[in-house]
């Protein structure tokens, strides 16, 4: 009598790894929405897994370490600023090979500056050294030397380590004499501070007793003062005779200044436990705090042990709060469009090679986000390859590796292992993109198959539109950016198709987990489906 022949199963995981990270949870515990790793990955509007672009170097500084950025409108047009160790420049980022100009010596040993604009003026604040201006878009100077100046009350050297300019004044805090005082200007004018020209102070030590201000922040009208323990929230900060303390939060402070970013109806900070934020319901007069890191709690600490040098930015225009532990080497990405079943964004690792890796962020009305490098550059956030700038228009175009993990993904026969018959994914783009998939059975270590292949969709529409032989217009006569070895040089990129790729699996398994490795080639690419082919098995 014949044997009737066992159906084929699938299991469908278009889902796979859409809530991003979580390395605080048992791998056996947690749904495949979730990845073990991802690095160098970003979500589509649909969710779909995706490579990170690029970051694109444009200028030069001779390798000192771009530690902070700042963009200032003038009144005409928006300037850039840059700060390296012992100087501030403005920058160009159309010339490349003369970018960096009018160089101001701050005499600072480190680059550490937070910029913050007031009115038409922009404003420097570094722990430890002289509050600086860019005063009427003329020039840099220290606060102390603009005419008329006059100085906090009780104060020999203003040297605040943070600042603020909002409701009208601004504020200062971290002063080396009085650290736990906050300070704030006359209306409408930064050089006067004095009492008699109706600056004042705000004294927090009997508010919240031992602590130091790290932050300050302006937030649904109110304001916000971080210390490293507590967190002192004040009301009608627009009229200076109206303002009064609403509420000390304690025992939560912010560890880092430069954490700091607004995000709708959040304001996120670092913590010394996590990522966390402020956030302003209707139904709430109080502003709550919730925790957005508990996914990665355990080695976000253990980063926050080792260096709490951090930098961040939003990203508005793809919703990413993006912190980065500079002297780790380590960039986590938060994307709060979208929230997950433990009502944390989706989190995801970049990671960088040679000295690309941030240290400084900053987002820009003209150019999107900007990374301030510890090679000494600047880069724009573009391609998909971490582009170096050797200068006289010589670029290096430097592939890097998109890799994730999923948990361990139980095939749901209970007791019965299943026969593994092949692995069926639909990727979008990618030309050319080099992959490894590497699966592993049942909690063994080495994987039992490891195959590796090139994506090579359909390509519809020229590469370039002039520059290459295959272009509309073919080579520039005496041109050296040929797009057929210069990339830069094409205008127009084709549209990329998908490709279905089928890979055969063997043995049997009553789990699997995947891993991806994708090296980048240069062309955006995204994962759309994965399905699992299986048959049932024996009972083990």
């Amino acid at each position: 009598m014949a044997l009737e022949a066992k159906q084929i199963n699938s299991v469908s995981l278009d889902t796979i790894g859409i809530n991003g990270i979580d390395t605080q949870t048992t791998a056996t515990a947690l749904s495949p929405n979730w990845f073990t790793k991802a690095d160098n990955v970003v979500y589509t509007e649909g969710g779909k897994v995706a490579f990170r672009k690029g970051l694109k170097q444009g200028t030069l500084t001779g390798g000192a370490k771009v530690g902070s950025m700042a963009e200032h409108y003038n009144g005409t047009s928006n300037l850039l600023f840059a700060a390296t160790v012992g100087n501030i420049y403005t920058l160009d980022l159309t010339d490349k090979d003369n970018a960096w100009t009018a160089a101001f010596a701050t005499g600072a040993s480190t680059s550490d500056w937070q910029f913050r604009n007031f009115n038409s003026d922009l404003l420097a604040a570094q722990g430890g050294e002289d509050c600086l201006v860019y005063k009427n878009a003329t020039s840099w100077a220290k606060l102390k030397d603009v005419t008329g100046y006059s100085a906090p009350p009780g104060v020999t050297t203003f040297d605040p380590s943070c600042m603020l300019g909002f409701y009208g004044r601004a504020w200062a805090g971290g002063i080396s004499e009085e650290n736990d005082v906050l300070y704030y200007s006359k209306l409408l004018d930064s050089k006067l501070w004095a009492t008699s020209d109706n600056g004042g102070i705000i004294d927090l030590k009997s508010v919240w007793g031992n602590d130091e201000i790290v932050a300050i922040e302006a937030f649904a009208g109110k304001l916000a003062i971080f210390g490293k323990e507590n967190i002192a929230i004040y009301n009608n900060p627009d009229i200076i005779a109206d303002i009064v303390l609403d509420e000390v939060i304690q025992g939560i402070g912010c560890i880092s200044r430069d954490s700091i970013q607004s995000i709708g109806d959040d304001l996120y900070f670092l913590s010394d436990t996590g990522v966390r934020s402020l956030y302003r319901t209707a139904q709430l007069d109080k502003l709550p705090l919730t925790e957005k890191s508990i996914t990665i709690k355990d080695e976000l600490i253990a980063n926050i042990t080792a260096s709490v040098n951090v930098k961040s930015v939003f990203m508005m225009d793809e919703g990413l709060y993006i912190l980065s532990f500079v002297d780790r080497n380590v960039t986590y990405v938060f994307d709060t469009t979208y929230n997950t079943e433990k009502e944390t964004p989706r989190i995801t690792k970049w990671v960088f090679a040679d000295n690309r890796e941030p240290a400084s962020l900053v987002y820009t009305n003209d150019y999107g986000l900007l990374v301030g490098q510890q090679s000494g550059r600047v880069a724009t956030y573009e391609g998909y390859y971490d582009v170096d700038y050797s200068g006289s228009s010589v670029y290096t175009y430097n592939s890097y590796t998109v890799s994730f993990s999923t948990v361990w993904i139980d095939l749901g026969q209970g007791v019965q292992s299943s026969i593994l018959k092949r692995l069926v994914m639909l990727v979008s783009g990618g030309q050319g993109t080099d992959v490894g998939i590497r699966l592993y059975k049942d909690f063994e270590m080495t994987p039992k198959i490891s195959p590796t292949f090139k994506l090579n969709p359909t390509l519809s529409g020229e590469p370039s539109y002039w520059g290459a032989t295959f272009s509309k217009y073919g080579p520039l006569t005496g041109h050296t950016h040929n797009a057929a070895t210069h990339p830069a040089a094409s205008k127009y990129a084709p549209i990329h198709g998908f490709k279905e790729r089928s890979i055969p699996l063997a043995g049997s398994a009553k789990y699997i987990r995947l891993e991806w490795d994708g090296v980048t080639k240069g062309y955006k690419a995204s994962l759309q489906s994965l399905s699992l082919l299986f048959k049932q098995g024996k009972i083990l």
